[in-house]
């Protein structure tokens, strides 16, 4: 059946304001995830969580400082009378204006994985202490307690 039998309104119902009572109303998705069927409110279809989601925040009246990071992580082969493959990883933080970010003195090296070694083992103390900075901190910056919240934006690496 490829032909067209009828034309429909259709609106997609993502607030309480309808002008026309006659047309079709979209309230909910019906979607399969994972093997299972979800039914998910309208409102949330083409929003950025960002959008809806609501973060509590600390009732303590300091000044809050919300830092998004950028992960890069790159490997790159040294050669001294013995091939090598060195990995670093370096980080920047994203809330930078363009002009700044370009600067190399705005990228900071997080460390070099050791030889031999894992990248896991290497990245973990950083995941940790990121994790304990996505809740808040109160950090003294020069001379003032303020919040810090602190979230990954961004992960880049090199492909194989």
């Amino acid at each position: 059946m490829q032909t067209i039998v009828k034309r429909l309104s259709i609106f997609i119902f993502y607030d309480d304001v309808v002008d026309d009572l006659n047309l079709i109303k979209i309230r909910e998705i019906f979607y399969k995830y994972n093997g299972y069927w979800k039914i998910r409110n309208v409102t949330y279809s083409y929003q950025h969580p960002s959008k809806f989601v609501t973060l509590e925040e600390p009732e303590i009246h300091l000044l809050i400082y919300k830092l998004f990071i950028d992960v890069y992580y790159d490997d790159f082969r040294m050669f001294w009378n013995i091939y090598h493959l060195l990995d670093s990883v370096y980080i920047q933080i994203s809330n930078m204006s363009l002009n700044e970010r370009i600067h190399l003195k705005n990228h900071f090296v997080l460390g070099f994985v050791p030889f031999n070694s894992f990248f896991d083992e290497f990245i973990k103390p950083f995941i940790i202490e990121i994790k304990i900075l996505e809740k808040g901190k109160v950090i003294n910056i020069q001379g003032n307690e303020c919040i810090v919240i602190v979230s990954l934006s961004d992960i880049t690496a090199d492909l194989p």
